[in-house]
């Protein structure tokens, strides 16, 4: 089936909040150069990066280092210039590039703890910049920073103290407003209502409506709920029609859940699921309790992990449904950043199965930062998946006993403004199971367009494409989705600055 990376869109999430927390803090580190002044190179620089030009006011900052190779105060503009467009490895060493001269200084520290916090490097930000926060209470500069940093992982409202700080101090500058939106953000609750569309080279389509909801009633704790209909069809006959009779399923869902965040770094979650199906032959007899545990852990800036407990059908056709095969899971997530270059994640599970089956999963990727412009970035790397079942028991799903792929793969994430982005993802490589009598060809791409990334109403939309060659010919699976979110904070009054409007 053809899916969305999470992996790929979560990274997405991050780059969209990096380019709209890093062009408007530009009023929080300086103010724009006097256009009547008579400017050197630095100064054009300065002006070019103001205007969103930030390529061009690098370049130009490059040049005048060249011929003043020790201009302090060039060289950190260089670093915010390189961090305003996503590039905080660059913008660091750029600061370590300043030598031994540079420890111990303060302004060289505040503007490291920055980047750190950009990059989301929430230990490395806070480590270097709350002692400057202490120190000097009534900086709107260092508050700044600390409310970006303490609003990373689990307790965003830790964020809140500082901003207040940025509000009193600055209360009407746009770099506020953006810095009250993004500590808001993951604290926003909210009612959403998806619906997807997927279908094959099998003849196999799935039509998915529901409502969605999340709601936060303290600084640890939210409750989570969801209603679905998911609709399933396959010609009939066939090896993928339902066992019930006719050629569609129904699977009516209602989940209740709570997620509870036990300190900044650790978070625990459960959902449970009634699903009932519907079949011509069979009006909401077959009912299964389904649900998943789940523990999320950020070991430190660089490392973090997740587990998670299953209980879920496998739905891979109306054959595989209407047979009530179910799925009893164990899966663990990684996810490793050696630096702020590369990223590589993984994800391993064991599926054991009611119809004496079970399956080993494994997928590891790998991406490297290989380009940040003023308005995308690019990132390249690597996909492995490895796979196997026991046995094929012909109930309506793929079950290979041993499934191979490995895929060069490029993302990109494209700036559309403050509120909106464009994520795009693509993986060509080859894949092989057992039946086949070399590698074939394997595709998969996707794409997702976010609109309202800080507003209250959000929509999300996602497509996505797969093709796989085997040995009979070429299979093609495709989906579409679409979310409208309506987000809102007012129940909890202190948690909702209204600067952020």
């Amino acid at each position: 089936m053809a899916q969305i990376g999470k992996q790929g869109f979560a990274r997405a999430g991050l780059l969209a909040l990096a380019f709209a927390t890093t062009a408007p803090a530009i009023a929080a580190d300086q103010a724009p150069p006097d256009p009547a002044a008579q400017r050197s190179l630095a100064d054009q620089a300065r002006q070019a990066a103001w205007d969103g030009r930030i390529g061009r006011g690098i370049a130009l900052m490059d040049r005048h280092l060249a011929e003043h190779p020790d201009d302090r105060a060039a060289r950190l503009d260089r670093a915010r210039f390189l961090a305003w467009r996503g590039d905080h490895a660059g913008a660091l060493a750029t600061l370590d590039a300043m030598g031994p001269a540079a420890t111990g200084d303060a302004e060289v520290q505040s503007l490291r703890a920055r980047i750190h916090a950009w990059a989301g490097r929430r230990d490395a930000a806070l480590a270097l910049n709350t002692p400057l926060y202490r120190d000097n209470p009534d900086s709107p500069d260092t508050a700044w920073t600390q409310a970006l940093a303490a609003r990373l992982g689990e307790w965003p409202h830790e964020g809140l103290s500082p901003l207040s700080k940025v509000i009193a101090a600055r209360p009407d500058e746009p770099d506020t407003r953006t810095l009250a939106q993004a500590v808001r953000l993951p604290m926003f609750s909210w009612v959403g209502a998806p619906f997807g569309h997927y279908e094959d080279d099998d003849d196999i389509q799935v039509d998915t409506f529901g409502l969605d909801a999340s709601l936060r009633v303290s600084p640890t704790w939210r409750l989570n709920a969801q209603a679905q209909r998911r609709e399933y069809r396959a010609p009939a006959p066939g090896p993928f029609a339902p066992v019930t009779g006719g050629d569609s399923a129904d699977d009516r869902r209602l989940g209740l859940g709570a997620r509870a965040s036990l300190s900044p770094d650790t978070a625990v979650s459960l959902m449970l699921t009634q699903s009932r199906l519907d079949t011509q032959d069979n009006r909401g007899q077959d009912s299964e309790l389904l649900g998943r545990a789940e523990l999320n852990h950020r070991a430190s800036d660089a490392f973090k992990y997740s587990l998670r407990l299953e209980r879920e059908r496998v739905a891979a056709s109306p054959r595989s449904l209407t047979l009530g095969v179910l799925r009893d899971t164990v899966a663990a997530d990684v996810l490793w950043t050696p630096n702020l270059r590369d990223r590589i994640s993984g994800h391993a599970a064991f599926d054991d199965h009611n119809d004496d089956n079970t399956r080993h999963w494994l997928l590891v990727d790998w991406r490297h930062a290989v380009m940040r412009a003023d308005r995308a970035t690019l990132d390249l790397g690597l996909q492995g998946e490895w796979m196997g079942y026991a046995n094929d028991p012909g109930n309506g799903y793929y079950s290979p006993s041993r499934y191979a792929r490995i895929a060069p793969v490029a993302a990109s994430y494209i700036y559309l403004g403050q509120n909106a982005g464009l994520n795009l993802q693509a993986a060509i490589g080859v894949q092989r199971d057992a039946s086949f009598d070399g590698w074939k060809r394997a595709t998969d791409l996707s794409a997702e367009l976010t609109v309202g990334i800080y507003s209250r109403w959000q929509m999300v939309a996602r497509a996505a494409y797969s093709e796989r060659l085997n040995e009979f010919g070429q299979y093609e699976g495709s989906s579409i989705g679409l979310e409208l979110r309506y987000r809102f904070c007012d129940h909890r009054a202190d948690e909702c600055p209204a600067t952020a409007e």
